[in-house]
């Protein structure tokens, strides 16, 4: 038998008006099931992801792929700094280091009011280079100046060109009447306020220049951490764990101290692998809709095969072959989890970008960390999930076809 013949038998066995309503009826609830399955699957994929990369994105909208430090809170030395550039350099995918001086000070602005922020001192030439994302890009930062997030500049009554002040533990003392004593107030200018994505971030980070940073330190640094940037499409965890080895090798070797390098996703691996299991779970159980549906299939291809026995004898007596019966009832399991596949595909996209363009959901940015939820189109994932489902609508058919080519071509024809 021709596909074309079988597909065309198979159409007809399915959707004719000649059939009873009751099983175009089932027919079309296998195909709306199906459609509800691959749809919910797709739609849960989508946003799980785009929460994911969104909350990843906004992360590292302010730190490098990879952290080169010195366990034990050690800060690093010229002969530290230049051994760390030496062995980190001579990888593959490394595109840059930058020195970072990073502590807790304090700040102050125009509303009088005082805060404890997280101070990173960066390179303004390499640093924003290595960082991923376009957040501190276009700062047009030279020399002196501050970078503040938008919660942050918002308490301390500040904008840009206005100055704010600097003070840390490092530069105070405690008088002999136990009042604590600030030598060292560093006055610096905003040169720019950036949304950093995290409200976190927003409210406690302060971004300045490495001059700056560095005398709010009681002794003159190099370095707390050294920043490394990696080329598009580097694995970072990788690239950390092997610039990690060859560290602790030439410490071994009594070459250099003991450095370590890590990759910025792994300091927050038990958000991620949090995330990662609610996807999981999440996925089992929207999983099982697809499990009923399959369920449905299969009561629907064994009524199609009772209600056309007669059909399949007279089919049989004109020569068709037990395989041609088969092929007929896998064709109809096939097309009715292809319609279901593609129409529940087609929902899930709409939805996604409806979404993302004119409905976007809002979320707690002080609960989520991110105040918009948005979906990441996944073709390969959709994909996927097609094939996957016809394919089992293939092996749910298997039973239905192989029944039908058990009744005798007499008896389907004798008795219907």
């Amino acid at each position: 038998m021709r596909p074309g013949l079988a597909a065309r038998i198979a159409w007809r066995q399915i959707f004719s008006r000649s059939n009873s309503g009751f099983v175009r009826t089932v027919s079309s609830l296998s195909i709306v099931g199906i459609a509800i399955g691959v749809a919910a699957l797709i739609i849960l994929n989508s946003f799980m992801d785009g929460f994911s990369d969104t909350i990843l994105g906004n992360l590292s909208s302010i730190s490098p792929p990879m952290e080169i430090r010195i366990p034990g809170g050690y800060t690093f030395g010229p002969e530290e700094y230049r051994d760390a550039r030496s062995i980190a350099f001579d990888w593959p995918g490394v595109t840059g280091i930058s020195p970072v001086l990073e502590k807790t000070v304090v700040i102050a602005g125009n509303s009088g009011d005082v805060a404890g922020v997280r101070m990173r001192g960066v390179d303004w030439e390499v640093e924003p280079s290595l960082v991923q994302g376009m957040r501190l890009q276009d700062l047009g930062i030279s020399g002196r100046g501050a970078v503040l997030g938008t919660l942050l500049a918002e308490r301390l009554e500040v904008s840009r060109g206005d100055t704010v002040r600097l003070a840390s533990t490092d530069a105070t003392q405690f008088s002999s009447m136990g009042r604590l004593l600030v030598d060292t107030i560093v006055p610096v200018p905003v040169s720019g306020i950036r949304d950093f994505g995290i409200e976190e971030y927003n409210s406690s980070i302060v971004l300045t220049d490495l001059a700056t940073a560095g005398s709010l330190f009681r002794n003159p640094l190099i370095a707390t951490t050294l920043s490394v940037g990696l080329e598009e499409g580097c694995d970072p965890v990788a690239t950390a764990g092997a610039i990690s080895e060859e560290m602790r090798n030439s410490y071994v070797s009594g070459n250099t101290e003991y450095m370590v390098c890590d990759a910025f996703i792994s300091t927050h691996r038990n958000l991620f692998a949090a995330l990662g299991l609610e996807k999981a779970g999440m996925t089992i159980v929207l999983a099982l809709i697809g499990f009923v549906a399959l369920l449905n299939l299969l009561s629907a291809l064994t009524m199609i095969a009772i209600e056309h026995r007669r059909d399949t004898g007279v089919l049989r007596t004109m020569g068709a072959t037990p395989g041609m019966v088969v092929t007929t009832g896998l064709v109809q399991g096939g097309m009715i989890g292809l319609l279901g596949a593609v129409s529940g595909s087609v929902f899930a996209v709409a939805v996604i970008t409806a979404v993302n363009r004119f409905f976007p959901i809002r979320l707690e940015s002080s609960v989520y960390w991110v105040d918009t939820l948005s979906g990441r189109m996944q073709p390969l994932l959709i994909f996927s999930i097609i094939a996957i489902t016809v394919l089992f609508c293939l092996l749910a058919s298997v039973f239905p076809a192989v029944r039908a080519v058990g009744i005798s071509p007499s008896r389907a024809v004798r008795y219907e």
